[in-house]
């Protein structure tokens, strides 16, 4: 389900913006999800876009053990992990219709409508939370063959817990000209961050 089609400017996605919609009462959530995620569908061929990756997450109460491995990425660059949501509701990943300014990339503010704002980072070290969402020094680096493998516990906001298996694993990080960088144009949201270092490149439900 979309959540409409205004784009949302990126200051709401460090700040963690969420979005209330009516739900039913909801349990908390414990025991393992998984999100299998498979690649974003940009029209526009480039480098690290074909990611395939497995989320396994271990839930108790709010604390969250995730391990995280993916195949593709852009070798030896940083790649901000999130979970994406609106809680209490139906969250989608993009398809390619979402590519708003129809420049051949779903940015992350193209995917918005469909997978909703930034809840959790999964950063190596200190912050988990959307403030760290497009922090490079934290994020998970690829090794020289373009996989990651990252382990991490740490405490999630319990609304987050409570609807966990409703929401969305996305990876984002595509070296488009192999430049060995993350170069190029900067992003639309700002911040100085370049398309490159957001750009998501794939996501999954987390089930």
């Amino acid at each position: 389900m979309k959540f409409g089609t205004m784009r949302i400017a990126g200051a709401l996605l460090v700040l963690g913006a969420s979005f209330a919609i009516a739900a039913g009462p909801v349990l908390a959530a414990r025991g393992t999800f998984i999100a299998n995620t498979t690649p974003v569908p940009h029209t526009r061929s480039g480098s690290g876009l074909n990611v395939t990756g497995t989320a396994t997450l271990e839930l108790q109460s709010k604390k969250l053990t995730a391990h995280i491995t993916a195949s593709g990425l852009s070798p030896n660059l940083p790649h901000l992990i999130h979970i994406h949501g609106v809680i209490g509701a139906q969250n989608d990943c993009p398809n390619s219709s979402a590519d708003a300014n129809g420049d051949g990339f779903i940015d992350t503010a193209d995917g918005l409508p469909d997978y909703g704002p930034i809840l959790v980072t999964f950063s190596t070290t200190g912050d988990t939370s959307a403030a760290a969402a497009f922090n490079l020094e934290v994020a998970v680096e690829a090794d020289g063959s373009g996989h990651i493998d990252y382990t991490r516990t740490f405490t999630i906001p319990k609304d987050v817990a409570k609807d966990i298996g409703n929401l969305h694993v996305v990876i984002h990080g595509a070296d488009l000209n192999e430049s060995g960088k993350y170069d190029g144009k900067k992003s639309s949201l700002g911040m100085g961050i370049r398309l490159e270092a957001e750009l998501p490149v794939s996501c999954g439900t987390i089930n």
